[in-house]
């Protein structure tokens, strides 16, 4: 079986359902076997919209890089994702982002994701699975990588405590 890291991203609805949902679906013909952080992060090179949640799982499957994108794109559209979606709100993305040390380049799949070290919010939640990781065809592990992102862009952990109660959970944890 094969290491691989997939991205996944919501900014619609429910977004964090989405992704839970979205893993129970990639479960059917993966093994999950870790996942990251869910963080908040603002759209990159989009119209004005809703924040994306995003996360990165680290699976193991058997499936060709081929199959892999067939599945995960056949997950996007049972979820309701459409196929003129780039750029646009959607309710899931699901991107492959490394397969083992393989590097593949089609026209229709790219491996290593061909924008992955140009994004904090696949990189960060990358290196909480897999700092020492060498990026396929370099000398360079993903947490040297992540040290040389460009600057400005906004990712923090999603904490999933409704707004108006933050402030009293903030408050509890001051009073012990």
């Amino acid at each position: 079986m094969e290491i691989i890291y997939l991205g996944l991203g919501s900014n619609t609805g429910t977004r964090e359902q989405y992704l839970k949902d979205a893993q129970t679906r990639l479960s059917e013909k993966i093994v999950i076997t870790s996942c990251s952080t869910i963080y908040e992060t603002e759209p990159l090179n989009c119209l004005p919209q809703t924040n994306f949640l995003n996360m990165v799982i680290e699976a193991r499957t058997e499936l060709s890089p081929p199959d892999l994108l067939a599945f995960t794109q056949k997950v996007e559209k049972e979820m309701g994702r459409s196929q003129n979606s780039h750029n646009q709100p959607r309710l899931i993305d699901i991107d492959i982002l490394l397969y083992g040390q393989k590097r593949l380049n089609t026209p229709t799949l790219t491996i290593p994701h061909p924008h992955l070290t140009e994004r904090a919010f696949v990189m960060l939640p990358l290196v909480e699975l897999a700092a020492d990781f060498i990026y396929p065809g370099s000398r360079s592990s993903l947490s040297d990588l992540l040290e040389e992102l460009p600057p400005g862009q906004s990712i923090r952990p999603f904490s999933y405590l409704p707004e108006d109660s933050r402030d009293d959970y903030d408050d509890d944890e001051e009073n012990e």
